[in-house]
């Protein structure tokens, strides 16, 4: 017998700067948790985040992509497919979603980004063409959301966002 899925409301998170709110919908947060490392054998998973406008300040991720077939994963690891990268957001951008920013998970229970991973997201940030005032950085643990996320905003330095409680 399966064992049935955990149930999630929205988490939303203040971003600096005044540029408002991004709503983690409960089926983001439901596709995170299909990925939790929390067999000693799954391998780190990651992909993209994508937006639209709900409201005057308010960016509501809708969509999660990744991982893919030609990605590089392992326990300990995660490297994208960048050409496939590029590929999903001309798609989605048709479809008027928005690259916000990339997620990935790591095999601890309240996740912190590595060296590697800031490093990583502030040469996308400078090298992003239509990146906004910023992009959005998660890291997916194995405990129970909200603990188990760490949200980050790159606009050239990397700032850690808390839940909105």
């Amino acid at each position: 017998m399966q064992k049935p899925l955990k149930t999630y409301e929205s988490l939303w998170y203040t971003l600096p700067n005044n540029l408002g709110v991004v709503e983690f919908t409960a089926d983001v947060l439901e596709y995170f948790s299909r990925y939790q490392q929390k067999c000693v054998k799954a391998k780190e998973a990651g992909g993209q985040l994508f937006w639209k406008l709900a409201a005057q300040g308010h960016r509501q991720l809708v969509l999660v992509t990744g991982p893919r077939k030609c990605d590089k994963r392992t326990r300990t690891s995660y490297k994208s497919d960048w050409r496939a990268e590029q590929r999903e957001i001309d798609k989605l951008y048709k479809k008027e979603l928005h690259w916000l920013g990339d997620w990935h998970t790591h095999p601890e229970p309240i996740p912190k980004p590595s060296r590697v991973d800031i490093q990583t997201i502030k040469e996308v940030y400078s090298k992003t063409k239509y990146r906004g005032s910023g992009i959005l950085m998660v890291v997916v643990g194995t405990k129970d959301f909200p603990e188990g996320l760490s949200v980050s905003w790159c606009d050239g330095r990397v700032q850690t966002l808390e839940p909105r409680t």
